[in-house]
C-alpha cells in the first residue's frame, strides 16, 4: 500500500499514520526499525511513516540489490562519519524543520527521521521518544494507539 502525502500535522498526521500502519494490507510497518534494507528500504516504523505521510524524502535511495545511493553516486564511508545516525535514517531538510538539528550531508541539510516525526505532531523533537514513548520499538498496535491518545490527543 503506497503512502498517501497528507496536507495536515499535528493530530490528525498522528492518527492518519496510524491507521495507516495498522490497515490489514499494510505489510510496510516493522516498529523495530527506523528503516530497513529489505524491499528496498520501504520497511519502518511509525515515525518513519509519519514523515513519508506528510511529504518527507529520504536522502538515501535503496535499490532492489540493497546497495544505497545518494541521487547517481553510491553511498561512501565518508558520506556517513560525521552523522549522528545511520545515514538511511535521514530526509532531506525542509523549510520549518528545527534549524538546530539539522546535519549535512553531501552538502545538503538532512535531519535525521526520528526529529522530522516528532516536530510534525507536536511533540519537543528533542525529548527521547525512543523507549517509553511513540517511536518505541517495541510497541504493538494497541500501544501506540493508547500513547496516541494520551500524548497527542484523541482521533480528530
Amino acid at each position: 500500500m503506497p503512502i498517501q502525502i497528507v496536507p495536515f500535522r499535528g493530530i490528525a498526521l498522528a492518527w492518519h499514520a496510524f491507521d495507516h500502519v495498522t490497515a490489514p494490507d499494510c505489510t510496510t510497518w516493522d516498529q523495530t526499525t527506523w528503516r530497513s534494507h529489505e524491499r528496498c528500504g520501504t520497511v519502518c516504523c511509525y515515525g518513519s511513516h509519519l514523515a513519508l505521510a506528510a511529504g518527507g524524502r529520504w536522502l538515501v535511495r535503496i535499490d532492489a540489490e540493497r546497495q544505497e545511493w545518494i541521487d547517481t553516486q553510491p553511498v561512501t564511508a565518508t558520506d556517513a562519519a560525521h552523522l549522528n545516525g545511520s545515514i538511511e535514517q535521514y530526509l532531506i531538510a525542509e523549510a520549518g524543520d528545527p534549524a538546530h538539528l539539522l546535519e549535512t550531508a553531501r552538502g545538503r541539510k538532512v535531519i535525521h527521521v526520528r526529529f522530522r516525526a516528532a516536530h510534525l505532531i507536536g511533540l519537543d523533537p528533542e525529548e527521547p521518544h525512543e523507549y517509553g514513548g511513540l517511536f518505541d520499538p517495541r510497541l504493538s498496535a494497541a500501544a501506540l494507539a493508547d500513547l496516541l491518545e494520551r500524548r497527542i490527543g484523541p482521533r480528530p
